[in-house]
């Protein structure tokens, strides 16, 4: 399914898919969370539940690292999670 980006608060985004599921992203501080050296850091909820985390490291070589942090019973999976990461950080 396709995923629509619109930018929410604070730096944040709102993520909807075309069945109306909705996911807020929230930009995080790399600072105080143990991620020092990271140039993205994003979080991921659906439902006021953490489903997700982007992290995309501030090197010569970016490594986006997405991952999966929900429980199996939700109407959301792995593959959304990656749709999102790639309109949220397109190369």
């Amino acid at each position: 399914m396709s995923w629509k980006l619109k930018e929410w608060t604070c730096g944040g985004y709102r993520a909807e898919r075309e069945d109306g599921e909705i996911v807020f992203i929230y930009k995080r501080p790399p600072w105080g969370t143990g991620r020092c050296g990271l140039r993205n850091f994003y979080e991921l909820r659906s439902r006021g539940l953490l489903i997700g985390r982007i992290t995309e490291e501030n090197s010569w070589r970016p490594l986006v690292t997405a991952e999966w942090l929900a429980e199996t019973d939700r109407l959301l999976n792995e593959t959304d999670l990656l749709e999102i990461t790639a309109a949220l950080l397109p190369s």
